[in-house]
């Protein structure tokens, strides 16, 4: 019966580490790692009661972590805390605990709490296996989805790619490139203004690209350290499909 706590910070790692040692004494050892890689290994090796995962790591991100963890360990029973609670990390977790038969329990809570809010959480997802939302963030867990495409695309949109582009990075048409699109700035724009009479105006007045990515900023949809990761993996693939059109060409 043990806990895991995955913490690249080593303050907040040995902080989390003693407050669980003698709030939950029961359930030691409390094994720690510091990136996303190292939690993964542990957490299928040993099989902990709960795993309490920050979200921005080195390498593998808490998510990205809690995807592998449950593949192997369905059973598992996570808190991710963090103080990035940003949309795009809700979305993510949403989706794989949607994947998860049965669902599994887990928590989402910020960094920034208190303390005794922290050992609630602890306490309902590890001994009750009850779900645990910050009260913050309620909302942001019942926005409408986004599909795999629709998460990526907004990087795609923010890195400047067109639609031409888009359709060759994923293996699209343009057409269902821009229907993709469209359902996409649908969902982060439900208040726009078709369908009343301001709408013709707006279509002039507005670039829809450009409001879709204030948006997903605005959200916390966007952020810069995945922004970054989407950059040099765009870099990369720009380089291979250059060479891809240049022989298209000849």
């Amino acid at each position: 019966m043990a806990i895991l706590i995955a913490e690249d910070n080593v303050a907040q790692r040995a902080y989390l580490r003693e407050l669980l040692e003698r709030e939950f004494a029961e359930y030691r050892p409390v094994l720690e790692a510091a990136d996303g890689e190292s939690v993964v290994k542990t957490a299928l090796a040993q099989r902990p009661q709960l795993c309490v995962l920050d979200i921005q790591m080195p390498g593998l991100s808490g998510v990205k972590a809690a995807r592998a963890i449950w593949k192997g360990f369905p059973e598992a029973r996570i808190i991710f805390w963090t103080q990035f609670p940003h949309e795009i990390y809700i979305n993510e977790i949403r989706k794989i605990v949607r994947s998860v038969q049965p669902p599994p329990a887990y928590g989402f809570i910020d960094k920034n709490n208190p303390e005794s809010r922290f050992l609630r959480f602890v306490a309902a997802v590890l001994e009750d296996g009850a779900d645990m939302i910050d009260p913050n963030f309620k909302d942001a867990f019942t926005q409408p989805l986004l599909t795999d495409f629709e998460a990526e695309a907004l990087y795609y949109l923010a890195l400047g790619l067109s639609n031409w582009a888009i359709a060759r990075k994923c293996h699209l048409s343009l057409r269902g490139v821009e229907s993709r699109l469209t359902t996409l700035y649908e969902k982060l724009l439900p208040a726009s203004a078709e369908g009343t009479p301001d709408e013709a105006y707006d279509k002039l007045a507005f670039n829809i690209r450009t409001r879709a990515y204030f948006e997903a900023l605005r959200r916390g949809l966007i952020n810069q350290d995945e922004l970054e990761k989407a950059s040099a993996e765009l870099e990369k693939w720009l380089e291979k499909d250059r060479k891809k059109f240049a022989s298209e060409q000849k």
